[in-house]
């Protein structure tokens, strides 16, 4: 009975430290520049806001010669200030810098995405 009582214990630590580990823990940190396109609140339950960057055009060196988009697809923290500094420059067409970190796992209150975004510059 004693060494049930242990490796349960043992078992339950374990877990809590490695949801903690997925939950809290960044795989990645960096940024990304170009113009914001899309800014939106989305979720049934869990209402995250979603969006994209434009980082400009990639020419290919195929025979047709095409031009295509190079869409970024991200999450943004819950932060109002964050949010309405984002919306301005959607709105103006700035130029901005989102600084990003990508997660182990996604989870439904935090965004669609491993992209979450916590801080922006906004390049007039």
């Amino acid at each position: 009975m004693k060494n049930f009582k242990f490796t349960l214990i043992a078992i339950s630590v374990l877990v809590l430290v490695v949801g903690y580990f997925f939950l809290f823990g960044d795989y990645s940190k960096g940024f990304r520049a170009g113009t914001i396109i899309k800014l939106s609140e989305k979720g049934i339950l869990f209402k995250t806001r979603e969006g994209q960057l434009n980082m400009g055009m990639v020419v290919t060196d195929n025979a047709a010669a095409s031009a295509t988009n190079n869409l970024w697809s991200f999450s943004v923290e819950n932060n109002p200030e964050l949010i309405k500094t984002m919306e301005k420059a959607m709105l103006s067409g700035h130029r901005v810098k989102l600084n990003y970190k990508e997660k182990y796992l996604t989870f439904p209150w935090v965004g669609d995405t491993k992209y979450v975004v916590y801080a922006i510059e906004v390049n007039p």
